[in-house]
C-alpha cells in the first residue's frame, strides 16, 4: 500500500466556522460515510500539500452523490467557513470527494508532515477510518458526542514527506488532553510503514481506549535564521522596546546579571475560566510589538523544585493570545510544556510536550500568516514540535514573556536567560524596533500611593 504524498490536504468540519467533528482527506473518497461524514460537511479548509508544486492547478472537488456523481463544487486552497452560503449552497450535501486540475489557484500551505497515521474503527483495518496529521488533544467532538474516542482498534503509520532523519514517535493516550496510560509507537528512518492490525492483542490492551494522539517528530526550523532583536537582560534597565504589564501589581520582574527573573503571586493567571466565565487575567507579562512573520525564542533555567510557570506569549488582546509555557511542579500539569490557544474567551489545548526532567529548557514560537507553530528543546539544537494553532491576529501583534501562578499553588519564580526575535533572511532588513509611547499624564495621588504600597510589598517579599 503506497504512501500518499498529498498535493492538497482537505480539513472537513461537521458545522460552519470549522466547528464540530473534524477529519482529513488526502486522497479520493468515493463515499464520505466511510470517513464518518455522510451528508454533514458544512465547512472546510483546503491546504497546499507537500506535492502541490507539481500540479499548481489542483483543486478539491466535492460531489453531491457517492462515486463522484451529481452536482459538484471545485475549491482551491483556502478557508471556506460556511458551505450553506448562497455562493456555494453545498452544505450537508457532500457524499464523495475527488481531486483534479482546473485554473491557477492560490491559498494557504499546510506545512510539514512527519508521519501519516490512519486509525480504523475495527481490527484488520476495517470499519470507519480517521487520518491524523497533527496532534489531537480530544477525539471527542466539542459538543460532547463521541466521534472516534475509544473506538480505534487498528492502526497504520506511514513515513510522511517531512519524516525526521533520526526517526519519530507517535504516542496514543488513554484519556483526552494527553492524559492516562500511553502507547508509544516509534518509526525509524529505515522503516517505510508500520501496522498494528489489532490493538486488543497488545499487552497494554489498547483497543477501543484511545482518546488523544500526539506525533512527536524532532525537527529544526531553518526558515527564520536572521536574529533582529536580542535581550540578554544584563544590567538593571529595561530595554525601551519592552512594555511591562502587571494589572494586579502582584507580580514582579528583575533584570539580573544575565537573566530575567519574574515572580508571581498565587491566583495570577491568563485565562477566562471554564466556558469563558470567571477565570483571572492578571498575570504579569513583558511585551513588545512585532509585525508579519517571525520566530521568537527563549531559554529558561529549571530549578529542582520546578518553581517555574511561564514562557513565551503572543498577544493581540485579552480575547486573542497564545501561550507556550513550562508549568510548575506543584500544579496539576506537573512540570509539562503546554501550548494553549485563547480566542473569544475560549481555551483550547493545542499540544503538550513533556520536558519535565530537564535543567534548562528552550522554547520557540514561529508565525507564518495565521499559523503558529510551537517547539521545545533541551539543547537548543534539536527541536520537538509541541503543537500548531491557527488564529487570525492581523499583521501586528505583541510578543514576549509571561509568568503565571494558577490557583493556590505556592508563588512561582521563573527565570529567562534571553529573548530573541528572528526573521527570514530576505526580511531581516525590514525589521524596525517599536518603542512604546510613554504617557504624558502626571500620576495622581492614588497612583503614587499604590506604587508605594506595591514597593513595600515587593521589598518585604524579597526579604522573606
Amino acid at each position: 500500500m503506497p504512501v500518499v504524498i498529498p498535493r492538497l490536504i482537505v480539513e472537513v468540519f461537521q458545522h460552519v466556522n470549522f466547528r464540530g467533528r473534524m477529519g482529513y482527506v488526502l486522497e479520493p473518497v468515493p463515499h464520505t460515510g466511510r470517513i464518518g461524514f455522510q451528508d454533514n460537511i458544512s465547512s472546510l479548509r483546503v491546504f497546499k500539500g507537500p506535492n502541490f508544486s507539481g500540479s499548481p492547478n489542483y483543486k478539491a472537488i466535492l460531489y453531491q452523490h457517492a462515486n463522484y456523481k451529481g452536482k459538484k463544487l471545485a475549491l482551491g486552497p483556502g478557508f471556506y467557513p460556511n458551505l450553506h452560503d448562497v455562493a456555494f449552497n453545498f452544505a450537508d450535501r457532500v457524499s464523495s470527494i475527488n481531486f483534479g486540475s482546473t485554473i491557477d489557484v492560490v491559498g494557504p500551505e499546510w506545512g510539514t508532515i512527519p508521519i501519516i497515521v490512519e486509525c480504523y474503527e475495527h481490527a484488520e483495518f476495517k470499519g470507519k477510518k480517521i487520518t491524523i496529521l497533527r496532534d489531537i488533544a480530544n477525539l471527542r467532538t466539542p459538543q460532547g458526542g463521541t466521534w472516534f474516542e475509544d473506538r480505534i482498534s487498528s492502526i497504520r503509520m506511514f513515513k510522511g514527506p517531512d519524516f525526521p532523519h533520526d526517526g519519530a514517535e507517535v504516542v496514543f493516550y488513554e484519556h483526552p488532553e494527553f492524559e492516562g496510560q500511553k502507547l508509544h509507537i516509534r518509526m525509524e528512518a529505515s522503516e517505510f510503514k508500520k501496522e498494528l492490525p489489532n490493538l486488543h492483542l497488545l499487552p497494554q490492551s489498547f483497543g477501543d481506549s484511545i482518546s488523544a494522539i500526539k506525533i512527536e517528530g524532532w525537527s529544526s526550523s531553518g526558515e527564520f535564521t536572521e536574529m533582529v532583536f536580542e535581550d540578554e537582560f544584563i544590567g538593571n534597565d529595561m530595554r525601551p522596546e519592552w512594555k511591562w504589564e502587571d494589572p494586579q501589581g502582584g507580580g514582579g520582574w528583575t533584570e539580573r546579571q544575565g537573566y530575567l527573573e519574574m515572580r508571581t503571586d498565587p491566583g495570577q493567571d491568563l485565562w477566562h475560566g471554564p466556558n469563558g466565565r470567571g477565570g483571572d487575567m492578571t498575570a504579569p507579562r513583558l511585551l513588545m510589538e512585532v509585525s508579519e512573520d517571525f520566530a521568537i525564542e527563549t531559554r529558561m533555567r529549571i530549578s529542582p523544585q520546578l518553581r517555574e510557570h511561564g514562557g513565551l506569549i503572543i498577544w493581540k488582546n485579552e480575547n486573542q493570545f497564545l501561550r507556550l509555557e513550562k508549568t510548575s511542579g506543584p500544579h496539576a500539569f506537573r512540570g509539562d510544556v503546554r501550548f494553549e490557544r485563547h480566542v473569544n474567551r475560549r481555551f483550547h489545548l493545542q499540544g503538550r510536550g513533556g520536558m519535565r526532567n530537564v535543567r534548562e529548557l528552550f522554547l520557540r514560537l514561529e508565525r507564518r500568516g495565521n499559523q503558529f507553530s510551537s517547539f521545545a528543546s533541551d539543547d537548543g539544537i534539536h527541536w520537538k514540535g509541541v503543537g500548531i494553532a491557527r488564529v487570525a491576529m492581523g499583521p501586528r501583534v505583541q510578543v514576549g514573556l509571561h509568568s503565571l501562578c494558577p490557583g493556590n499553588i505556592p508563588p512561582t519564580l521563573t527565570r529567562f536567560d534571553y529573548f530573541r526575535i528572528f526573521k527570514r533572511k530576505g526580511e531581516a532588513s525590514q525589521y524596525i524596533s517599536v518603542i512604546p509611547e510613554q504617557p504624558y499624564d502626571q500620576d495622581t495621588d492614588a497612583d503614587a500611593e499604590r506604587e508605594q504600597v506595591d514597593a513595600r510589598r515587593r521589598a518585604m517579599r524579597d526579604v522573606l
